[in-house]
């Protein structure tokens, strides 16, 4: 018989097997909420590593593999709006203007309070002709931003492509009064007050710029045209013989004195003019048609044939052009081909009587009388018609019919429009140039970072497997020691030093990231081999993974102490990381303390790096680049004799190293040793680096 046993009487063995099992349950929940949290922490810690490493790849223009980290943390994170605005950012300077607008807008969506997220759609509208759309973001992002010069050029761009003038102009005020030293600023002002019909405003501001900037050929260009737009045609040559004196660049200097010239009957004069512009720009329209104009006038017939048919070809609607090359094509005896070109003209204006009666004109001299008479009573249907409607008093129809027939008459005028467009390319020059200079929407980053590009340094040498060639340079992108370690084959490829990457493809990215796995597959058992570990830190710098990369590189020099490349790669990391973290590191607070620490990490790290250089040269003393990136490092900290020393010594182990004059060739000017400097950028530019005359040419101005 059996009875239930009261819990105390239940036996002592059976009572601790039920607590055990109690405990046991309760640990395992433990641990598996544990694992859980820690997964999440995990998950959450590397969202943000991938998010850093993404704008890694944004700031050194890897844009490409920026957007597949950007995408990996969208698909983790979708409620969060900065990888939008960061992808947005991407997909802009790639030429993915609809994708950024989309991106933008869903970082906008998620968070209306991102300033870059409306100043980058801003510029993805613009670039679609979203002029209207493109105003109302720049306005919005100026609410957080009252006073950037980029957010106000950008919008006065705007609004005047949308024909506000009033509020362009408005805002260029403001951005004059910002910027009271940019003095090129008075070419945009006296645009735009000839766009206002103020030709007299416009006439005091580029007789201003002429004043302030006597050097400046576009001073003197913009005046010029104010010139010839009254037909004051003896002061716009001129002015423009001054613009092209002063070595302009402008294609539209030589097409205008051209046409000046023409006026003037000064028709070989006019002739070198538009053979200049076209040397200078071959895909302008303009100067084609205007030589084809000038050559056909002057019986050569069969050249301004040819350039009819450039004219044709690049801009297929150019009526015009299309009706000159009939003529001539009639002239030349090519009745075929002057009867295609008419029927196309009248493809576009069906009601074109001269185009009836070329047509009918070439019948006629190809012996079709029958087509001939055809195309002409066509041509006599329609002077009918205009009389009926004249008659009748029917003026929508008569409008149209006579519209259709003043081609001619639309060649005058749009030979004039045409020379405002070929003058207003500065502006967009001009906004092309802010918007570089802007890559972040942020333009205090962008207008400093472009000019240390441009005009301080050129960039650290680094070790890659990509390097664009310059055929120009004289610069010996070897040395031995990179030499000797590609015959080791330890690397994926040929191991190269340059100081201009190429950003990855998308395949290559992916090449890269398997690399990195099959690697990390073999450091499971391979611990002990440097190479290795060299290996994959090159991969993780080629993807942007700094961290890693360093830790890799720590490791091999750990295992052997005189590995020198080793130490040039950390260096270089570590100097990217730096250039990295200062430009994403707030603004200077009132926290004394808190500015202090960052200014210690700071020194800290240049402290580091300078330390890998200097190992690297006392290891390798003739590597060049070690010494220049040193200089490199030195110039950033105001160190101009040390970098003077170390760009010298660089030119010693390397005589064509253009780039090191050209460094130290601006440290010179900038310490007021204006021969040398001077000395040292002609060296650099007879070795390749032409950019540097115009800098000469700035200089000596």
């Amino acid at each position: 018989m059996t009875r239930n046993l009261p819990s105390d009487e239940i036996p002592r063995q059976a009572r601790n097997d039920v607590v055990l099992k109690f405990k046991i349950l309760k640990k395992i929940a433990f641990i598996l909420i544990l694992f859980s949290i820690s997964g999440n922490i995990s998950a959450q810690w590397n969202t943000d590593r991938i998010m850093t490493i993404g704008r890694n790849a944004l700031f050194f223009e890897d844009y490409v593999l920026a957007i597949q980290y950007f995408s990996q943390v969208i698909r983790i994170r979708p409620y969060s709006a900065e990888p939008f605005m960061y992808r947005c950012i991407a997909k802009a300077q790639l030429g993915d203007f609809i994708g950024a607008d989309n991106d933008c807008t869903e970082a906008i969506n998620r968070n209306p309070f991102i300033p870059r997220a409306y100043s980058t759609r801003g510029f993805a509208r613009r670039q679609l002709g979203y002029f209207r759309e493109a105003a109302d973001d720049f306005t919005r992002a100026l609410e957080f931003s009252p006073n950037s010069s980029f957010l106000l050029l950008a919008r006065m761009d705007a609004l005047a492509n949308l024909g506000e003038y009033e509020n362009a102009f408005a805002d260029l005020t403001r951005y004059m009064q910002i910027n009271p030293r940019m003095t090129e600023l008075h070419f945009e002002k006296g645009r735009l007050q000839m766009a206002l019909n103020d030709t007299i405003g416009a006439e005091k501001t580029f007789n201003r710029f002429v004043e302030l900037e006597p050097r400046n050929s576009l001073a003197w260009s913009a005046r010029a045209l104010l010139h010839l737009q009254r037909n004051e045609l003896d002061s716009a040559l001129a002015d423009y013989n001054k613009a092209i004196e002063l070595n302009s660049t402008f294609a539209g200097d030589f097409i205008n004195r051209g046409v000046i010239h023409v006026q003037k009957h000064n028709f070989m004069q006019a002739l070198n003019d538009y053979d200049t512009a076209i040397r200078m720009d071959r895909n302008n329209t303009l100067a084609f048609y205007n030589r084809a104009l000038l050559r056909a006038n002057l019986g050569d017939t069969n050249n301004a044939l040819d350039d009819l048919n450039v004219v044709i070809r690049q801009e297929p609607n150019h009526m015009e052009a299309r009706l000159r090359k009939a003529t001539l094509e009639f002239e030349l005896g090519n009745f075929q081909e002057a009867i295609n070109d008419y029927k196309i003209i009248l493809e576009r204006f069906p009601n074109f009587i001269p185009a009836f009666m070329g047509i009918a004109h070439a019948h006629q001299s190809m012996g079709n009388r029958t087509e001939a008479q055809r195309y002409a009573i066509m041509a006599m249907d329609i002077e009918e018609k205009l009389a009926r409607a004249r008659e009748n008093q029917e003026e929508k129809e008569e409008e149209e019919i006579v519209a259709e027939n003043i081609i001619a008459e639309k060649t005058q005028q749009s030979n004039l429009n045409r020379r405002m467009e070929v003058f207003n390319r500065f502006t967009a020059q001009n906004m092309e140039r802010a918007e570089r200079e802007s890559r972040f929407t942020n333009p205090a980053r962008g207008a400093v970072q472009h000019r240390h590009t441009d005009l301080v340094t050129e960039r650290n040498f680094v070790l890659t497997f990509y390097a664009r060639n310059d055929g120009l340079r004289r610069t010996n992108h070897f040395h031995p020691l990179i030499e000797l370690y590609n015959r080791e084959q330890v690397l994926s490829s040929t191991l190269r030093i340059t100081n201009n990457e190429i950003p990855l493809t998308e395949e290559l990215v992916e090449m890269h990231f398997n690399t990195i796995h099959n690697i990390s597959s073999i450091l499971t058992s391979e611990t002990n081999d440097a190479d290795i570990f060299f290996s994959r830190a090159l991969e993780f710098s080629l993807v942007r993974d700094f961290t890693n990369a360093i830790n890799d590189l720590n490791k091999a020099i750990l295992l052997r102490p005189d590995f020198a490349l080793a130490y040039f790669m950390r260096a270089n990391i570590r100097h990217k990381q730096t250039e990295y973290e200062n430009h994403f590191t707030e603004s200077p607070t009132f926290d004394t303390d808190r500015n202090i620490l960052s200014e210690r990490q700071f020194n800290f790290d240049i402290e580091m790096i300078l330390r890998d250089y200097a190992q690297v040269i006392a290891l390798v003393p003739d590597f060049q680049f070690a010494h220049y990136n040193k200089a490199n490092v030195l110039a950033g900290r105001r160190d101009f004799q040390g970098a003077i020393e170390h760009y010298t010594r660089a030119i010693q182990l390397d005589p064509g190293f253009a780039e090191a004059y050209f460094n130290r060739g601006l440290i010179f000017l900038f310490t007021g040793e204006d021969a040398r400097g001077m000395s040292d950028l002609s060296k650099a530019g007879e070795l390749g680096m032409y950019r540097v005359y115009n800098l000469i040419h700035r200089f000596n101005r």
